[in-house]
This record gives C-alpha cells, structure tokens and sequence, in this order.
C-alpha cells in the first residue's frame, strides 16, 4: 500500500508539508476477515513509515518555519467579551446602532461592538499604529478607545471604549452558505455616510494566500472597512476588509473575515 500524506496548517489554512509512504502486509492463510486484516496492518505499516519520515518530522519539530510572521492563536492571554454570549438576535435597523464610524490620526474607517463593557472589533489597518482613536456612535455622541490588541496577519484589532450600556451585536461563528442573505453595515466614505446598510448574498467561501474570506456582492466601499457583515438574524459573521475592482470600477466581489477567525487570532473568548 502507497499512501500520499499531507500536512494542513489551521493557522495559515493551507498544506505546509507533504509526505510518501509504502507499507506492507502479509497473512500466511486464508481466515475470515483476512481481507480487512490486511488493509488494517498496511495502513499501519505506512503510519509507522510515516513517523520515520524526515520531512513529516520537520513539519511537527519546526512549526514556525511554516507560520513566519504569524502570532499563533493561543500564545496571548484571553480576552473576555463579557455580556457576548447572551446577546440574541435583533432587527438589522436596530443593529445598526452598536456599528460605529472609527477616526484615527489618518483617516476613518468602522468597527462594532462586541461586548457590554466596551470592547469593539475592526481592521489592524483602520487603527495603523495608533494606540489611541476616536469613536463616533450612531447617536452622534462621540467617545475615545483604546488599541487593546492588534493581529497585523489576520488584519484585525480590538479596541475599547465606554459602552454607556449599549448592546453588543450577537457573534454567530462557523460555516456560511451561498445564496444565504447577508448585510454590511458601516461607514463608506466617513462619517457623512455612517450607518450605511447593504444588502446581498454569499458569494463563495474563500482561501487566499493561505487564509479564509468570506466573498459576497453586498455592496463596500473604502470607510467601511472594520464594519460588520450580518446574518438575516442581526448576528456578526464577518468582518469587512477589502473589495476588488475591475477596470476601476466595482465589481461586487467583497471580501470579509470571517468572525471566528477573528477572535481566534486575537485570542478572544465570548462570556
């Protein structure tokens, strides 16, 4: 038995390794099950193979060379988002209002809240070096945050701010569908447009350069970066980050990261 092996990373969601083995089998006579028997011990043969294999040994022994430039999720302490797992559904109208416009030293762009003491996701790029931006609410009140943590690899950050007791937007992690219904809130172009909603369908379930998106043709544009993507039940499954354009002009191919990723590049934990 031949088998080809090949070795997934989760951080970087791609193969990182691969890996050839040969193994045997013999049964000396004929006895009920001998078939089986033999499938059994070749793929064992191959998984003991398996193990003497220079290259697969690699890839377990030297993680980092496979994840250069990747904070691995896990090595940071966790962040709690208190109040996170008890936010439920609401309309999209009513989520707008915990979706904010974030303005730095060099420009603006979105975020959202995910927990009830103030904790808000957005791009690493929104917030660039900053350690400290300014947070405009759907009522106009204005309050400042602070850059808590950044992940520039999965370009996402958490920053945080006083909440005044507003509600934090229910996470719903795991697989998307296409044609499933999907809303982007945020604030193309800056505050003069906060609170833009846009309405469309998953596209696809992408992986590029190694990493998940989330494609859909809800319409984006530069500002709503950091901005939440929602369900039909007002829940954040993505996060706004990047379009492409054809001939310069949109071409209804968005992409979005997904929320789980997100928390787990930041190390965050729904309470």
């Amino acid at each position: 038995m031949k088998i080809d092996w090949q070795v997934y990373s989760p951080i970087k969601r791609q193969v990182v390794a691969h890996a050839s083995t040969s193994g045997t089998a013999k049964v000396s006579s004929s006895v009920q099950g001998g078939y089986q028997r033999l499938i059994v011990e070749a793929f064992a043969s191959n998984v003991r193979a398996l193990g003497e294999n220079a290259e697969f040994r690699a890839a377990l022994n030297a993680p980092k060379a496979f994840t250069k430039g990747f904070v691995m999720p896990g090595q940071q302490s966790k962040i709690a988002l208190n109040g996170s797992l008890k936010a439920t559904a609401r309309p999209i109208a009513d989520a707008v209002g915990s979706v904010v416009t974030i303005m730095t030293g060099t420009g603006s762009g979105s975020g959202f809240l995910v927990s009830e003491d103030g904790y808000m996701l957005t791009n690493a790029h929104v917030v660039g070096d900053d350690k400290e931006v300014r947070i405009r609410w759907s009522d106009r009140m204005e309050t400042l945050a602070q850059v808590v943590r950044v992940s520039k690899d999965r370009d996402v950050a958490i920053i945080k701010t006083n909440a005044r007791e507003r509600r934090p937007l229910a996470i719903k992690r795991g697989l998307v569908n296409p044609a499933q219904r999907v809303y982007a809130v945020g604030s193309p172009r800056g505050e003069d447009f906060q609170g833009t909603v846009s309405s469309g369908v998953i596209s696809a379930d992408r992986v590029i350069d190694g990493l998940r998106y989330i494609q859909s043709d809800v319409a984006i544009s530069p500002g709503s970066s950091g901005g939440a993507l929602l369900d039909e039940t007002g829940s954040v499954i993505g996060i706004t980050v990047s379009h492409y354009l054809n001939g310069g002009q949109p071409a209804g191919l968005n992409m979005f990261i997904p929320i789980g990723d997100a928390m787990d590049f930041l190390s965050l934990e729904q309470h």
